[in-house]
């Protein structure tokens, strides 16, 4: 019998310390009875405090929902602690599409996710999540998704270190040419602090080709053509998270 009980749980975690399904399952019906343990939806549970409290996270809970899991987007930066806003919901990539659903207050959104590189495991907290580089790079490809450009640049400010090669091999797995020029002009915004080498950004700029495009879709007042980048951008991309453009 399965004496201890983990914060968050499915079946097929479990099954094994128990003769059969029934014996789960009539584990599980007592220990929801008991009010130590409250399902999330079919087949997933977590355990609950004396006072009523889940123990697991959200982001545990998320990385439950099929084996290959992991935390995305905007979700990642909470996660990081480079979020501005925190949101109700949590973004989670999945290799096949599995349907959302809410617990607790909180709305769960899986996202097919093909791309299946940077997948980093906390062992402390139980979560899989994107790296940091992966989720920088993953916020400037999307930007709705990552909660504006606000939340990207809030986020950057709050950075210190990110990992070359790791910058790279991301966007080598995307190959966007967009994605190599905002990341380009993003980043040299910030470099006093992330102190990229220029070779990185020389690199940016090989991918580049002749089209001039727009690095918002948005509306600024003071928007201009950078010829480095190719991009109809901000002229002071620092200024829109106080509002300034």
């Amino acid at each position: 019998m399965y004496t201890t009980i983990p914060y968050c749980f499915n079946k097929n975690e479990l099954i094994g310390s128990f003769a059969n399904s029934k014996s789960f399952y009539n584990w599980v019906g007592t220990k929801v009875k008991n009010k130590q343990v409250k399902t999330v939806r079919n087949g997933l549970y977590v355990s609950l405090d004396s006072m009523g409290n889940i123990h697991a996270s959200k982001f545990e809970i998320a990385c439950k929902i099929t084996n290959d899991a992991f935390i995305i987007y905007h979700s990642a930066l909470e996660y990081y602690g480079l979020a501005t806003q925190v949101f109700n919901n949590v973004m989670v990539g999945c290799k096949n599409k599995v349907s959302g659903f809410d617990f607790d207050g909180v709305s769960y959104e899986p996202r097919i996710v093909k791309e299946q590189i940077q997948i980093e495991f906390n062992q402390l907290s139980n979560v899989r999540v994107s790296s940091l580089e992966r989720t920088i790079i993953d916020c400037i490809n999307n930007i709705d998704l990552a909660g504006g450009i606000e939340e990207v640049l809030g986020a950057l400010e709050q950075v210190s270190y990110l990992d070359e090669n790791k910058l790279i091999e991301v966007l080598n797995v995307y190959k966007k040419v967009l994605l190599f020029q905002k990341v380009g002009y993003i980043f040299e915004q910030y470099n006093d602090t992330l102190m990229l080498s220029n070779s990185f950004f020389e690199y940016c700029k090989s991918k580049l080709t002749n089209q001039v495009k727009y690095f918002l879709s948005d509306n600024y007042k003071n928007t201009a053509y950078d010829s480095k980048w190719k991009l109809m951008a901000p002229t002071n991309l620092k200024s829109i998270i106080n509002g300034g453009l």
